[in-house]
């Protein structure tokens, strides 16, 4: 018994500063795939991504359970025919070499970055574009920014239309809110931060949520299609009625932007998941 304990321990003893060495080499990387090149016995696209990722995996990786077998953070199948995932920089080399595999980019952190009013889009409000659509009716504005406060007065949902029978979003709950926030105005709320867990398995988000913090989405969303707003000020300066660029639009917050850091993976996981809710604009970029 003591030698097998022995053994045991000595294995262990050899084999963990390669666990240590793999984890800390390991990156999350954005994956593009062509899905053509998916062999006919895969039912979907996702399993074809978990054997994909399951075959080029380090074998001492999978026998044990320093680090899970499951290294998929996200399947993308909308934005692009791909998945994002953690990797070692061997198996990132093997995964190249695999059926279907395009291109790869590491996973990085972005800033946030908003653009300006009407006039950084050239409307004028006689003519165009923007009268006539009627201020944004009947379109469902996605907005994938760092989260939204829902008590605000420009989410009100006073003389709003009924929600558009294409739309299939949520409000999904989480720390300080609840699916009863969303009304006619602020139809979803969904939020993202896989890749950002992926990055930093031990972090704690304080608000794991759709709630804004810091009012920065919860500003742009307002610039973009809040609701009219009588007697608006800044400390009582410049009253007057407040409104987005299209009151009439309504809105479907997706959080992927974190106090705790921004990455490409969830950003593209909340654009995804956008498109098959039933958006049709997202007016923010990142650089």
């Amino acid at each position: 018994m003591a030698i097998h304990v022995s053994l045991h321990l000595f294995f262990l003893c050899l084999t963990f500063p390669y666990f240590v060495q793999i984890l800390a080499e390991s990156d999350t990387y954005i994956v593009h795939m062509d899905l053509s090149s998916m062999p006919k016995a895969f039912s979907s696209h996702h399993n074809w991504y978990l054997t994909t990722l399951a075959s080029i995996s380090n074998s001492i990786e999978t026998s044990t359970d320093f680090v899970s077998s499951s290294k998929l953070v996200y399947a993308y199948t909308n934005v692009m025919n791909g998945f994002s995932a953690t990797l070692s920089p061997s198996e990132l080399e093997s995964l190249r070499n695999s059926p279907g595999y395009v291109s790869s980019v590491k996973d990085t952190s972005v800033k946030v970055d908003t653009t300006h009013s009407y006039q950084f889009l050239g409307l004028n409000s006689n003519q165009g574009a923007w009268p006539d659509s009627d201020y944004g009716k009947d379109v469902i504005i996605g907005v994938v920014d760092t989260r939204v406060w829902p008590e605000s007065k420009s989410y009100r949902d006073d003389g709003m239309t009924e929600i558009p029978l294409r739309w299939k979003g949520k409000c999904e709950s989480g720390t300080q809110f609840n699916s009863s926030m969303c009304n006619k105005k602020l139809i979803g709320a969904r939020y993202f931060n896989k890749g950002l867990l992926a990055k930093f398995p031990n972090l704690t988000i304080a608000m794991n949520s759709a709630r804004d913090t810091d009012g920065h989405a919860t500003h742009t969303t307002s610039t973009a299609t809040g609701n009219f707003v009588e007697a608006a000020s800044f400390f009582g300066y410049a009253s007057g009625t407040s409104r987005g660029m299209a009151p009439n639009a309504q809105i479907a917050m997706y959080k992927a932007l974190w106090d705790e850091g921004v990455y490409l993976s969830d950003i593209l996981a909340a654009i995804d998941q956008a498109i098959m809710d039933g958006w049709m604009y997202c007016p923010y970029h990142w650089e």
